[in-house]
């Protein structure tokens, strides 16, 4: 039996506060995300494989890798060991069971607060000795981690991040959704809609600017900037909403009131789960390379 209107407005309000990292769970097992991260992310691995030698052992630092991390396609490439670093305990020891289950060895799992960790090279490089093996890496990444940071801080960490965690050659990998999206039906526009009629607010974490104040404040650095379609559809309403909240930075990011949320709701039924339309996302990835 279909559901009602009140119903499904019910359930869309009942998973408004749901843990963030069962919205990552959500929105990873159910969109094509990973294969365009993956091949975005393999277009700057192969880059920095044509500059070292094909015997010299390599290692990753991926930060903010969550429960999700591409650890698998790292460790595949990146035999010298692959570091995941994230301040969820929770992401964390998930990662550390499959490992386990799994017999993965060559995979290290540790807790921290890039914005403070990374913040200024004396605190990088204290992090790099103490905590990180004392050894640069020659990829480090940053998938959907800038979300938990102001914007004006970006340039600062991932200076910071070249300069002091970086091997030279070596290259980092950026990903983010897209600031300069406009069509409805996306996940920028969704956002951007409710942030600025509920808050006079839009979303300032823009990856393609970064990128190009990296390039401008940085000489030695190489920027390549592109921008890929993900798609994310599922068949339960609860999910669907739990994403949408995600999205909507709630409650961490804003505290809509019930009347905001429920017109959120609504919205999402009449132009998305009635229509079984999907949700869209364009995303921006950013590759910033050393000594190639």
């Amino acid at each position: 039996m279909a559901e009602t209107r009140s119903e499904l407005v019910e359930r869309g309000l009942a998973v408004a506060g749901s843990p963030i990292y069962r919205q990552n769970k959500i929105w990873a097992r159910n969109t094509d995300e990973k294969a365009s991260v993956a091949a975005s992310l393999t277009t700057a691995i192969r880059a920095l494989f044509k500059a070292v030698p094909l015997e010299q052992p390599l290692a990753a630092l991926s930060i903010g890798s969550g429960d999700e991390p591409q650890f698998r396609i790292l460790l595949a490439a990146f035999q010298a060991g692959v570091s995941l670093y994230d301040i969820d305990e929770h992401a964390l020891e998930t990662v550390r069971k499959r490992l386990d289950r799994q017999m993965i060895g060559g995979v290290a799992t540790i807790r921290g607060d890039y914005t403070r960790d990374f913040v200024d090279p004396t605190a990088a490089k204290q992090a790099l000795a103490s905590r990180l093996g004392s050894r640069p890496f020659d990829l480090i990444t940053l998938h959907h981690v800038l979300y938990y940071s102001a914007a004006e801080i970006w340039p600062t960490v991932v200076k910071t991040l070249f300069s002091d965690l970086l091997a030279s050659p070596g290259a980092m990998h950026l990903a983010l959704m897209s600031a300069r999206e406009n069509r409805p039906g996306t996940t920028t526009w969704l956002y951007n809609h409710f942030a600025y009629k509920f808050f006079g607010r839009t979303t300032d974490q823009d990856l393609l600017r970064l990128g190009e104040l990296v390039a401008e404040q940085v000489p030695e650095a190489r920027v390549v900037a592109e921008t890929r379609e993900v798609r994310f559809r599922v068949d339960d309403f609860e999910r669907f909403m739990a994403v949408i909240w995600m999205i909507m930075l709630y409650p961490d990011g804003h505290d809509y009131d019930l009347g905001q949320r429920t017109e959120i709701t609504e919205f999402v039924i009449d132009h998305f789960w009635l229509p079984r339309r999907p949700l869209l996302q364009s995303q921006d990835y950013v590759s910033i390379f050393k000594g190639l």
